[in-house]
């Protein structure tokens, strides 16, 4: 519950607990200069922060950290893949906690998986994931708990307009297999605005019978390369 409370109200306390660990076992001698830097390119994108709603706000400053910190690892010289793989196990660390929450809290409402799933994304895509986002629910499928399509998604035009497209998947997009984690449901996606696609295709998927979410997710994923 701490890490939820300080992912919404102290986003620069939250992101450094989840980067410094990680900086410090990558670079024991050199971690607090690259902190250092981190901090300096934060400063220098904080003026020019997009403002949205209350909820996105609170998205945008994490995602102005990583973009931060990856200036940062770049001017440190670690190349663009490596920069962008440290920077997204930070930002799952440093999101982890929402999901985890949602997902006690939704244990409240109901013990089925699916029933639990539907109303925290119903919650999420109204209240946390809202304007500018822009979803399109769509009909209930066989197997698939909830079904929609994301038409417009500011997290990707934030690194767009910061000039690091690349990080988006790192930064935004692959966060979203903490929240299936957290409910033990498989993310099935084949596109991404992202990747050039006209909209990011999202379907939660129950687990079959017999088989474990982290098997469906082996088979997803290879599906998916």
């Amino acid at each position: 519950m701490l890490g939820f409370i300080l992912f919404l109200a102290a986003p620069n306390t939250a992101y450094r607990r989840a980067a410094v660990p990680h900086l410090k076992d990558q670079f024991p001698d050199e971690w607090s200069q690259i902190w250092r830097s981190t901090c300096k390119w934060q400063s220098r994108l904080a003026p020019s922060r997009p403002r949205h709603s209350a909820s996105v706000n609170f998205m945008i400053r994490h995602m102005e950290w990583s973009c931060a910190l990856y200036r940062a690892l770049k001017d440190h010289g670690m190349g663009q893949d490596k920069a962008g793989a440290l920077v997204e196990t930070i930002a799952m660390d440093d999101y982890q906690p929402v999901p985890a929450t949602w997902s006690t809290l939704s244990r409240l409402r109901s013990t089925e998986r699916a029933t639990r799933i539907k109303w925290v994304l119903g919650l999420v895509t109204r209240y946390f994931f809202s304007s500018p986002f822009v979803h399109r629910h769509l009909p209930a499928e066989t197997g698939i708990a909830v079904a929609f399509d994301v038409t417009q998604c500011p997290l990707a035009d934030y690194f767009r307009d910061q000039g690091v497209p690349e990080l988006t998947p790192h930064a935004a997009c692959n966060l979203d297999h903490c929240l299936a984690r957290a409910f033990d449901v498989e993310l099935v996606r084949t596109q991404t605005i992202a990747d050039g696609a006209e909209y990011c295709d999202f379907r939660w998927k129950l687990p079959a019978a017999g088989t474990s979410r982290s098997t469906a997710n082996a088979v997803s994923a290879k599906r998916n390369t």
